[in-house]
């Protein structure tokens, strides 16, 4: 395929970008490694395409083999990750050709493949756990290629931030700094708050943070068990449900669908907790009767909610 030809269909797959939340479904970004796996990005996280020989890549002092520099995009720095050493595949050469710039909690990073396979469209029962208890793994789905399936992985991208900002300092502001959060003030109530997410390190951070401040609670792993949960508890003890928008089995929208198109369960409100935080992803929450969108960043804003509904 020509140079030209390449940036051409490139841009065809900026251009797809974005209704998939007005129907429910997932759009993938899925793509090869540099070792050659086949992974996926929920193009609503994706920002743009780079072609990697168009920019420079600049090496900082605390450039690892994860985050192995910084881009100029635009006047805006973006740290640049190597997902083949964070996956644990080495790989000797340097077969990467584009750059998948993603937005997680408004935090921009670079992600380092080999080349785009295609754009596909997935059913929230499509994903599948894994097997493995791999943290690194939010779901894994198949895919045909060259008239054959093949497994693709969708990586949990909150354990790649939380993976990159461990060692780092920062803000104190984000989920994946609990410990500063000891100032908030305790939340007293005999209401429950009710939970559902799929990311590990995410379910591990949002326990440690609701425990701190003392707030009855239950977490999750998908959308359907957490409506399960509602039809066993008495309604009157929930104060608030929050949901994950990306789960298998079910997806965020469907849960506030479920429960605001169902009487018995309408009056609750509902968060959106998640770190797809561009603007049809909000319009959609909101349009299906949920209170507001939080970026998974924004531990303070999420404690004001909490403190008013509890």
């Amino acid at each position: 395929m020509s140079e030209s030809n390449y940036r051409n269909e490139i841009q065809e797959n900026i251009d797809y970008i974005t209704k998939s939340h007005l129907r429910n479904v997932m759009q993938l970004a899925m793509f090869y490694t540099g070792s050659n796996k086949i992974y996926a990005v929920n193009i609503s996280k994706i920002q743009s395409f780079l072609i990697k020989d168009d920019i420079e890549i600049v090496k900082t002092p605390s450039a690892d083999n994860i985050v192995i520099g910084v881009i100029n995009l635009r006047g805006e720095m973006i740290s640049i990750i190597n997902l083949d050493e964070w996956i644990g595949e080495k790989v000797n050469d340097d077969p990467y050709k584009i750059v998948i710039v993603c937005n997680y909690n408004n935090r921009k990073l670079g992600i380092l493949v080999k080349d785009i396979i295609k754009i596909e469209e997935k059913n929230s029962s499509d994903l599948k756990l894994p097997s493995s208890s791999d943290p690194k793994i939010s779901y894994v789905t198949e895919t045909e290629i060259d008239g054959s399936s093949h497994l693709c992985i969708v990586y949990d991208a909150e354990k790649l931030l939380y993976d990159i900002n461990k060692d780092s300092k920062s803000d104190g502001t984000t989920i994946y700094d609990i410990n500063s959060f000891g100032e908030l003030s305790n939340i007293k109530s005999n209401k429950v708050l009710l939970v559902a997410e799929d990311s590990r390190v995410v379910i591990e951070k949002l326990d440690e943070f609701l425990t701190n401040i003392g707030v009855r609670h239950e977490i999750y792993e998908n959308g359907q068990l957490l409506i399960d949960r509602l039809e066993t508890i008495n309604i009157d003890d929930i104060g608030l449900v929050v949901t994950d928008i990306e789960m298998p089995i079910r997806n965020g929208y469907q849960v506030i669908k479920y429960i605001k198109d169902d009487i018995r369960f309408s009056a609750l409100p509902v968060i959106s907790l998640t770190s797809m935080t561009n603007q049809g992803v909000l319009d959609k929450v909101q349009q299906l009767g949920a209170i507001d969108l939080i970026n998974k960043a924004d531990l303070n804003k999420l404690h004001e909610y909490i403190k008013k509904y509890l």
